[in-house]
Formats: structure tokens, C-alpha cells, sequence
């Protein structure tokens, strides 16, 4: 891979996981380790989950976390940024369109981080037709001897 490959490899691979990241933390630690009444209220204001919201929470942050890791591996890299960002969008309108101020208030930076979010899945799907998931074994051999010259 050449030096601009290169580049754009890790630059596609930090924002992959900077999503998975995001996706997996906020699925275990608000949704699943540590519920607070602000997130059972927005699920009960939603009026959409099944069985009850605290059953629904544990259900949302582990198909959060699915999708964090799915990110993190780098499978189905534009399908996985468009559906991610199509959930959050749905999210977003869900518990802003019922909790606009518990929302904007959101002291884990709610709608700011979302759209940190949104510029790393632009990133991922711009270069994701461009460079490869993972260099193959011949381009990660040839950037080793690059870098030893």
C-alpha cells in the first residue's frame, strides 16, 4: 500500500472504531450497567418497547453492542455506517421529539456527539469503496519493507 493508502486506511480504521466504540459503550454502560431514570423515562415518553423499558433498554444496548463490534470488525463496512447512522437518526427523532430538553441537556453530549458520529460514517462510507477492510497480507508486507528503507 503506498504512503496515501496508507493514510486513508487509518483514517477509515479510527473512524470505524471510533463508531464501534461509541456503540458498544453507549449499548453496556447507560443501557445496560448503569440505567438511570432519565433513559427509562425517554423509553416510556417513546412509548415504543417491549415488554416494559427497563426489559427494552437491556434489548437496546445489546443489539448496540452487536453493532458496535460489527463496526469495530469492519464487515459490510457501508451497509453497517448506513444502518448505524439510520438508528441513531430514528433515535435521535424518538427521544428528542418527546425529551427535547432531557435531550438537549444530556450531560453525555447527546446531539453534539451524535453528530460527531454522523462525520465518522460519512468518512467510513466515502472510503469504504476506496480502501480495503484490512490490507491484504502482500500490501501489509510490502508497507513493512517501505518502512524499514
Amino acid at each position: 500500500m503506498n504512503q496515501e493508502k496508507t493514510l486513508l486506511y487509518q483514517l477509515k480504521l479510527i473512524c470505524r472504531w471510533a463508531l464501534g466504540l461509541v456503540w458498544i459503550w453507549e449499548g453496556l454502560v447507560p443501557k445496560m450497567l448503569l440505567p438511570t431514570a432519565m433513559q427509562t423515562r425517554v423509553v416510556e415518553n417513546s412509548g415504543l418497547y417491549w415488554p416494559d423499558p427497563d426489559t427494552w433498554l437491556v434489548i437496546l444496548g445489546a443489539w448496540m453492542i452487536l453493532v458496535g463490534v460489527v463496526l469495530c470488525i469492519g464487515w459490510r463496512e457501508r451497509l453497517t455506517v448506513f444502518g448505524a447512522s439510520l438508528a441513531m437518526t430514528l433515535l435521535i427523532f424518538l427521544v428528542a421529539g418527546n425529551n427535547a430538553y432531557d435531550s438537549l441537556g444530556d450531560m453525555h453530549g447527546g446531539i453534539a456527539k451524535d453528530l460527531c458520529l454522523y462525520a465518522c460514517a460519512w468518512v467510513v462510507w466515502k472510503l469504504a469503496p476506496i480502501v480495503p477492510s484490512r490490507p491484504t497480507l502482500s500490501e501489509s508486507a510490502s508497507h513493512r519493507v517501505e518502512s524499514m528503507t
